[in-house]
């Protein structure tokens, strides 16, 4: 198979949704410029803010996440991955967080909704807890297979942790596995390259992992919170890692974002994935199966 481009794109989403899609726009179309045929958005790329508002307008968000994602593919003929935006569960106090896949036809071809929660106390003054407005899925990933890119599946952020679902998913032949993710800056300085790399090694495969970055503020003031105490309110002052990667099936640093908002282009050559599997033909190796 011939090198493909493919962009990861990395935001400082904030509340404000119309903004946040303008901004994704004008990064894809720069992507599609650079001759990208597929472009990563990461999680949390139509909204982050608080979480009350999003199960208060979940339907809202949910329609203007996909909606973008199918016209932008349509428009610039491209596949488009929108990393992860709340979608509606069998739960009505809580959404998925779902990723979709658009093809040039503006068809979804592609949908996993996170199933490992952010529920953790890392040490940065947040205590997340993901659980209280997200629904779990409960399927492992699929795979779909993209002309002139290759077999590719997406987790989203905290799945990272989870090397049992990675090991699921390359059983499916995957080439290329996607992490869109908002990582927080402490996890992300101690553990984000370590464990992306790992993933990539471990089943010698490319590893694609668009990210969220920065601080990421609040369009309205802090004293229109909900009512519903129950639901948590996103942080003003909540940080994100960014640092997009593309790491090689040999477990190289093909691209690294830095901390600024923007697009990478990186070109990656799948037939590498077989010459690096029979190397080290691990995964033929293994002893449970």
């Amino acid at each position: 198979m011939p090198k493909t481009k493919l962009a990861t794109i990395q935001l400082n989403s904030s509340d404000e949704i119309e903004s946040n899609l303008e901004q994704c726009h004008h990064w894809i179309k720069q992507a599609y410029k650079e001759g990208a045929k597929l472009v990563a958005l990461p999680e949390n790329f139509a909204y982050m803010g608080r979480e009350s508002d999003k199960i208060q307008n979940l339907g809202t968000i949910q329609k203007m996440a996909e909606n973008f994602l199918r016209k932008v593919a349509l428009e610039f003929q491209i596949y488009v991955l929108g990393g992860g935006y709340p979608s509606i569960s069998p739960n009505p106090e809580k959404a998925y967080n779902r990723a979709s896949i658009f093809s040039p036809e503006g068809k979804e071809v592609f949908q996993y909704n996170k199933i490992h929660l952010f529920d953790t106390n890392p040490g940065d003054g947040i205590q997340y807890k993901e659980s209280r407005t997200v629904f779990p899925g409960s399927a492992i990933p699929n795979t779909i297979d993209i002309p002139e890119i290759g077999r590719v599946s997406s987790v989203i952020c905290y799945d990272l942790r989870f090397p049992e679902l990675f090991r699921k998913i390359s059983e499916q032949n995957v080439q290329i596995i996607f992490v869109p993710s908002a990582f927080t800056e402490l996890t992300g300085r101690a553990h984000w390259e370590i464990l992306l790399r790992a993933r990539a090694i471990e089943n010698f495969v490319y590893i694609v992992a668009p990210g969220q970055t920065g601080t990421h503020k609040l369009s309205k003031s802090n004293s229109e919170t909900s009512k519903d105490l129950r639901l948590p309110q996103a942080s003003s002052l909540k940080k994100t890692y960014g640092h997009s990667m593309v790491i090689s099936p040999w477990g190289e640093i093909l691209s690294d974002a830095g901390t600024e908002i923007g697009c990478r282009i990186i070109e990656i050559d799948t037939d590498s994935i077989e010459i690096a599997r029979k190397k080290i033909p691990a995964l033929d190796h293994r002893f449970l199966k």
